[in-house]
């Protein structure tokens, strides 16, 4: 059960093993576009390509989906970023229960954007957990636990496609422990549990008036998709990718100060400099921070604004 790139990695991973799938569950289609077509997740799409039989109930814990859920007679079911909840019935169904693959050293950042929120926070470490599923949120007993490193300016993308190869290594592994019957079930401490939620639009928005390192860490935490943005007088901008060069710095937040060629535009903050390395124009494809900065017809005076301006 999974829907985005992450859950990608560990049906791969199942795909290649010994395992059979007999079932993937993944969210119903989006419809998006000007002629309004069915769009369906990377893992309905990946698990047709497999010859899959796939399931796309808008609400899995009710109606025909669970006696079709039924009758597969799964040993185990495994989640990756589903993105819905489970209630008992499902979880009780498999002989080994439901297990799940969370891109956090649990018992930290329990829930829907834990890859987001330690970037977003300025962690150097993370990691992978594969844990049994409850009907908590992220709260049942740990099975396995790993830890991977987090680079200066790495961005989602980069550290979720790592993750998730993890991920998917680690749920092969923690499969063939339950076969042998020495799986560990490990219980979270509950004190020293942490939370984060969905992201949402508001999520989105830079704030100027945060320190350089916050403002990096904030950016690199959802790009490329959605990236986080800012205003350009009255047109919104993303800014896509960064770093960070610590100095005193008095003037205004969101200033622009200059370019240069090795380093990107250069960008007042509370802490010291940001410099600009890619951005995505509203209307336009990401581009070079350089080239965008020099199509500007006046670079005088000119700052990035946390609200539209005329």
């Amino acid at each position: 059960m999974g829907s985005p790139e992450f859950a990608l990695f560990g049906l791969n991973a199942l795909a290649q093993s010994h395992h059979e799938i007999v079932g993937v569950v993944t969210r119903e289609d989006k419809i998006k576009g000007r002629k309004k077509l069915p769009l369906p997740t990377v893992v309905k799409t990946r698990s047709e390509e497999l010859g899959l039989k796939v399931f796309t109930p808008k609400n899995p814990n009710e109606g025909e989906f669970l006696e079709e859920i039924k009758k597969l007679n799964a040993d185990i079911i495994v989640v990756s970023a589903y993105g819905k909840i489970l209630k008992s019935e499902i979880l009780a169904m498999p002989k080994y229960g439901v297990m799940n693959i969370h891109g956090s050293l649990l018992p930290l950042y329990r829930g829907a954007s834990p890859i987001n929120s330690a970037i977003k926070n300025g962690d150097t470490k993370t990691g992978i957990t594969i844990m049994y599923l409850d009907e908590g949120m992220d709260e049942g007993d740990i099975c396995l636990k790993k830890t991977l490193e987090i680079g200066e300016n790495e961005n989602f993308d980069s550290l979720r496609d790592r993750m998730g190869a993890l991920g998917g290594e680690m749920l092969i592994e923690a499969l063939e422990l339950i076969e042998k019957g020495s799986a560990p079930r490990i219980r979270q401490r509950k004190d020293a549990a942490t939370y984060c939620n969905l992201m949402t639009r508001d999520d989105e928005l830079i704030n100027w008036q945060q320190n350089l390192g916050e403002i990096h860490n904030h950016i690199r935490s959802i790009s490329p998709n959605p990236g986080a943005f800012t205003y350009f007088g009255k047109e919104p901008i993303k800014i896509l990718e960064t770093t960070k060069e610590f100095a005193e710095y008095t003037g205004k937040p969101g200033e622009f100060l200059g370019a240069q060629k090795n380093q990107g535009v250069q960008i007042g903050a509370n802490g010291g400099y940001l410099w600009l390395i890619t951005v995505k124009p509203a209307g336009k494809k990401a581009m070079k921070a350089l080239d965008w900065y020099r199509g500007l017809r006046n670079t005088e005076n000119i700052k990035f604004t946390n609200e539209p301006i005329e």
